[in-house]
């Protein structure tokens, strides 16, 4: 069963925002239990927080994999930092009992009009395995629903 939380409370304001996948082992295959996936964004106009502090963000939440190695989560799409050109993003990080934390390649967002060529060779750490631009598509009820899969280091 997935491990899910909600990082974002209803009425929080910004496009709703699923993303889920399984984290694997390795070899891509093999579903990993027990790894806790730290993610945290800005809001939907920008910022981490009221002091926009990027060590102490307003949306974050830990889940931790089950056997099946899924994880959801529910929050809104964030939004670029104000007048730069990154990419909207989320971070994440993971860790477990038998691995120490690191951070994977960030969650882009497919379309997003600051993605260049330029940009992209930011994610040539290919931590996390590929697919960290993420499709993004709305669901019947409006939501923005993404799909990720992290193949751990």
């Amino acid at each position: 069963m997935a491990a899910k939380i909600t990082i974002a409370e209803p009425g929080e304001p910004g496009e709703r925002l699923v993303m889920s996948g399984t984290i694997f082992h390795p070899d891509g295959k093999t579903p990993a239990a027990g790894i806790v996936l730290y993610v945290y964004h800005t809001d939907a106009t920008g910022y981490y927080s009221k002091d926009d502090d990027p060590y102490n963000p307003r949306l974050r939440g830990w889940m931790k994999t089950g056997v099946d190695g899924k994880y959801e989560f529910n929050t809104i799409k964030p939004a670029p930092y104000p007048h730069r050109t990154t990419p909207a993003h989320i971070h994440a990080q993971i860790y477990s009992d038998s691995i120490p934390e690191y951070g994977i390649d960030e969650y882009w967002f497919d379309g997003d009009r600051f993605i260049n060529d330029q940009q992209k060779k930011l994610l040539l750490t290919g931590r996390g395995g590929p697919g960290s631009i993420v499709k993004v598509t709305r669901g019947a009820d409006g939501t923005l629903v993404g799909h990720r899969d992290i193949i751990l280091d």
